[in-house]
């Protein structure tokens, strides 16, 4: 690669010849910009010999040579400033960050004037996360070089990055031509005007790209992001699209239009693409992942596994397909694998909420509701008024025959979020189960109004009538139940019961002998409490 001029001018033609990627940023678009940092035109190199070669070996590839070069140039002193500066590019090839400031650091102690020491500097610390030494590394570059192209694209990415658009295109401004001609720029400015919500200055960037020519497939899939969120997925898809003919062996290109279609809803395309990457690539990470999230969303749990164990195998250290496994199985009540899962993803992200929880039901599936009760209250401390926390926390109470902290748990739930379903079902089971029938009628009541459709409300009201011999009224809502979930174990028990008091002994054979079928069933995979734990 091209190495930094230490205190010359660059020229500002030809921004995109000055924007090359860097090894180990996080994506491909900061990649290219990140490194525009480390980038001059060859015109500006330093006069002399030793640092002439230096550059035209590290250009080379050869570090080590061009490493000796620049130490040599160390001895004279005129030549000392851009000599350490060499040597700390040469360090953030070589992902020596650390070694890399101290030597940009010198460089620039020696003469405050080295624009390109600065710039470069400012490229490392966003490559070791510190965004505030970096914004004053560029703010400072740009004060000795107001037109230094690089300095100004960086700082108006990191305002990108951060969500400050407007503070971006600020920084931006001066050079708005030049990043309109550039991948790299165009990407900038779709991220922005998407994120200010400019629907008609992002379609105006459409015809500056499709311009440009071909460009990289990981820049263009970038692009396509931006415009997606900007609410323009035909002309995103359409780019992917032609991008992809002309690549049809990128890898990458369909993934990302496996992504647009994701974000457009249509998964039939979308699983298509991301097929057709992993047929690409097999050890394509996500694209398992993006197989196994379509697969869940319809429905398909069991292939939604498939894919993830094969995830599982190309990461089995990484905390979300670890969580994702461990999710999946656990809802399909495969407990020997999701509970080592679950505990593995938490451990890797103690402060991810999510996998605690969801450990946390795990433990509920295994009955070991003490553990559970502890989770649920750790993540209480955090979030003490989170209705989903609250409404597993009052499950826990009622399964340990806690019943008054179950109550005040799910009243606390159904509090912060009246519109919900399940804290309701549960407090009536909690009353129920104290024997306080009209409390637990009452909520019933008005929950089967507000959702007619869920089966085991209708059940636990029929429950009640049965126990107190009202069979009229409990009869249709046991038979309603049973129509909307025909697995339902207690209703076909209620409904048996009621069929014999009421003297019909063959019918009330007949569901009584469903429901020890289904029992059977029921107890060769996991108890019932887990699924009502589980977010709908």
């Amino acid at each position: 690669m091209e190495m930094p001029s230490w205190g010359q001018k660059p020229r500002r033609s030809g921004l995109s010849a000055r924007l090359r990627p860097v090894p180990g940023i996080r994506s491909a678009l900061s990649l290219a910009l990140l490194g525009a940092a480390l980038v001059l035109p060859a015109t500006a190199l330093p006069s002399s010999d030793h640092l002439q070669t230096a550059i035209q070996l590290i250009n080379q590839g050869d570090l080590d040579g061009g490493e000796k070069e620049a130490r040599l140039a160390l001895n004279s002193p005129e030549e000392r400033a851009p000599a350490w500066g060499i040597l700390g590019t040469i360090r953030v090839q070589q992902k020596k960050y650390d070694e890399s400031v101290e030597f940009l650091r010198k460089a620039i102690d020696l003469n405050p004037r080295l624009v390109g020491a600065r710039v470069t500097l400012g490229g490392v610390y966003i490559l070791q996360g510190k965004k505030d030494p970096a914004r004053q590394m560029f703010a400072e570059a740009l004060r000795l070089d107001p037109d230094n192209v690089n300095a100004r694209f960086n700082l108006a990415q990191m305002e990108s990055d951060a969500g400050e658009f407007q503070t971006s295109m600020e920084a931006a401004q001066p050079i708005a031509s030049e990043l309109r001609r550039a991948p790299e720029g165009l990407i900038l400015l779709a991220t922005n005007y998407s994120g200010l919500q400019r629907k008609d200055a992002l379609t105006g960037l459409v015809a500056d790209w499709n311009a440009l020519g071909e460009a990289p497939p990981e820049l263009t899939a970038a692009f396509a992001s931006a415009l997606i969120r900007g609410d323009l997925g035909s002309q995103a898809l359409e780019i992917l699209e032609k991008a992809r003919e002309a690549n049809p062996r990128s890898s990458g290109l369909a993934f990302a239009l496996g992504r647009g279609y994701v974000l457009t809803h249509d998964l039939e395309k979308a699983e298509r693409n991301f097929q057709s990457a992993l047929t690409l690539n097999p050890a394509c990470l996500a694209c398992d992942q993006e197989i196994a999230r379509i697969a869940e969303q319809q429905g398909l749990s069991e292939k939604a596994l498939a894919y993830l164990v094969r995830a599982k195998k190309l990461a089995p250290e990484d905390p979300e397909v670890l969580f994702d496994f461990g999710r999946v199985c656990l809802e399909r009540s495969l407990l020997d694998d999701a509970f080592p899962a679950l505990q593995k993803a938490a451990a890797l992200r103690p402060d991810e909420d999510k996998y605690v929880y969801y450990l946390g039901s795990a433990y509920v599936a295994l009955h070991k509701l003490t553990d559970a009760a502890s989770i649920f209250g750790q993540l209480l401390q955090k979030h003490p008024d989170d209705p989903g926390l609250n409404y597993a926390t009052g499950v826990v109470y009622f399964l340990q025959g806690k019943y008054a902290e179950a109550e005040a748990s799910l009243k606390r739930s159904i509090q912060e979020q009246p519109e919900q379903v399940v804290a309701y079902y549960y407090l009536g089971q909690t009353y129920f189960t104290q024997g306080q029938d009209d409390q637990a009628v009452t909520v019933l009541q008005d929950l089967v109004k507000r959702h007619p459709e869920h089966s085991p409300t209708r059940t636990l009201l029929g429950t009640i009538w049965v126990r107190e011999h009202k069979y009229e009224e409990a009869r249709p809502e046991l038979e309603r139940a049973i129509s909307l979930d025909p697995n339902s174990i207690q209703a076909h028990q209620q409904l048996g019961m009621l069929l014999r008091r009421t003297g019909k002994p063959a019918e009330s054979d007949q569901e009584l002998a469903l429901a020890k079928k289904l029992e059977t069933e029921r107890r060769s995979k996991v108890d019932v409490r887990l699924r009502l734990l589980l977010p709908d």
